[in-house]
């Protein structure tokens, strides 16, 4: 089996890996389109965001969608040609977190391509439990990023209640802010953008914001003030882990408002007095959706983001060979890239 091995170093390669047998409970898919992810650069650099094992040791690859082409024992809810968009947790079944549809916090959760074999490869060996049943409108490429980038922004803007009625502020337009514009303008609301980098930001409105604003070019605070008359924004969500738009985020969250952390950081300084207690403001911590919230979310993305619209997320795509993986891995480290999909 082809696939991607990333030895750490910051260089990736193709090999042929030994073909995963298929146990219970597990089916066999044939990868149509594989996402890359910020946190892949973790593999990319050696230092493992997450998972047991040392960079290499498995094909990397947490965002896959593909065609089930074996089912194994056991498994009575999928068949042979479903097309399926691939959960990257593998939890235990068991325990109350999975009961709840969080195998993201189960305590002996395996992670695709962190664990395990992931999805840069011509096919995947997964647990049944972490394959969603695709709809026929949703293309590959766009049940690649509709887990972990626009499924996980879903539900957090559904759990910070985003209606109609609502200013969003969207801090840093990687893929997943981009994931939250193309949400949170489908919920209906008013999307304020949050970048430094140009083309980024032009992206951010091409996909739905209604404003873009360059922290460094003018005041966050005065653009947010005449956006909102003085209010402040109802929901904001930071998708850059940096701390200068951290504090940028509590100041233009409104009193009473919600600010929702995506991106991961080490380590952030925060003042609670300030940014939280006199302002009443809910912070809350957001990883993945729950397994039952999928119907609702691929319909979402059909109905009212569109395919199409969602496939803008993709800006890059690559078929398996070494030559295209390299240019890959080195374009999406530089961020040069918006989401990336590899096509075997």
């Amino acid at each position: 089996m082809k696939g991607v091995v990333l030895p750490g170093d910051k260089e990736a390669y193709v090999q042929n890996w030994d073909r995963a047998s298929l146990g219970t409970n597990e089916v066999r898919v044939e990868i149509g389109a594989a996402a890359l992810c910020r946190s892949d650069m973790s593999l990319y650099n050696g230092n493992p965001l997450v998972g047991s094992k040392p960079a290499g040791e498995v094909v990397p690859g947490h965002e896959p969608a593909g065609t089930i082409s074996e089912v194994g024992d056991n498994v009575d809810h999928l068949s042979v040609g479903d097309r399926v968009a691939i959960n990257c947790f593998a939890g235990c079944g068991h325990c109350e977190y999975c009961q709840q549809g969080e195998p993201n916090l189960c305590p002996d959760v395996e992670i695709l391509g962190f664990d395990r074999h992931g999805g840069d490869a011509e096919e995947l060996v997964t647990p049944a439990s972490t394959c969603h049943l695709m709809p026929d409108e949703m293309s590959m490429g766009v049940g690649a990023v509709a887990t972990d980038a626009l499924g996980n922004l879903y539900s957090t803007l559904n759990e910070c209640n985003v209606s109609g009625t609502d200013t969003v502020g969207i801090i840093g337009l990687g893929p997943m802010g981009l994931a939250g514009v193309l949400n949170a303008d489908a919920m209906g609301a008013d999307v304020v953008a949050f970048e430094l980098v140009d083309h980024r930001r032009e992206k951010g409105l091409e996909l739905g914001a209604k404003y873009a604003v360059d922290p460094s070019e003018e005041n966050p605070e005065a653009r947010v003030d005449e956006i909102t008359n003085g209010r402040g924004l109802d929901v904001v969500v930071d998708c850059s882990g940096a701390q200068p738009g951290i504090e940028m985020g509590f100041n233009l969250v409104k009193k009473h408002g919600t600010f929702a952390q995506i991106g991961e950081t080490d380590e952030v300084t925060l003042n609670p007095s300030e940014d939280l207690i006199h302002k009443k403001v809910n912070y809350m911590g957001s990883w993945y959706f729950r397994t039952h919230e999928w119907p609702e979310i691929a319909e979402f993305i059909v109905e009212k983001i569109g395919n199409e619209q969602a496939e803008k997320i993709i800006s890059h795509e690559y078929p398996l060979e070494e030559e295209s993986v390299q240019e890959a891995f080195k374009k999406f480290d530089n961020r040069e890239t918006q989401k990336v999909i590899f096509t075997p």
